[in-house]
């Protein structure tokens, strides 16, 4: 029986999916990149769907001029005890056309590789997991719901 050797994907892979697949659930969103916004009014740039057992939302947190940060948490509506938020915040550079996340829920800030084994117990590729698991969460967004913004 021949082994086959698992080759993990280059993460800029999935930086360029997540960029596009965000831009498909929020098309808006590099328009409000061009505009000059008052960072005052930013906390009012949220799209959220409501489904019958949680709320998917993104968050605009900074804008700059290349670059946004957003946050984009998931919260049931069960006991927060049994299933807490799933919360990523996201890095979107508009000028390179890629979306990465920065942290994680429980991960201040996400490392490329962690020696293993380490305090926080994380995986030696924790980065590429959750920038894997942000392209598989905004695909399935993708397949089932359109955001529309809260006003």
């Amino acid at each position: 029986m021949a082994f086959v050797k698992y080759t993990r994907p280059n993460p800029m892979l999935w930086y360029e999916m997540n960029y596009h697949t965000l831009l498909q659930l929020v098309p808006d969103l590099r328009e409000e990149q061009a505009c000059s916004l008052d960072l005052r009014t930013k906390d009012k740039l949220v799209y959220e769907y409501d489904m019958p057992g949680a709320c998917l939302r993104i968050r605009l947190l900074e804008i700059n001029r290349y670059t946004q940060h957003l946050q984009i948490s998931n919260h049931f509506k069960t006991d927060k005890k049994l299933m807490p938020a799933l919360c990523l915040n996201i890095r979107v550079y508009h000028d390179a056309t890629l979306a990465e996340v920065v942290s994680c829920s429980g991960v201040g800030k996400l490392l490329p590789d962690y020696t293993y084994p380490n305090e926080k117990m994380l995986q030696k590729d924790e980065k590429r997991q959750a920038n894997r698991l942000l392209y598989e969460w905004l695909s399935s967004a993708r397949a089932y719901y359109r955001f529309e913004p809260v006003v």
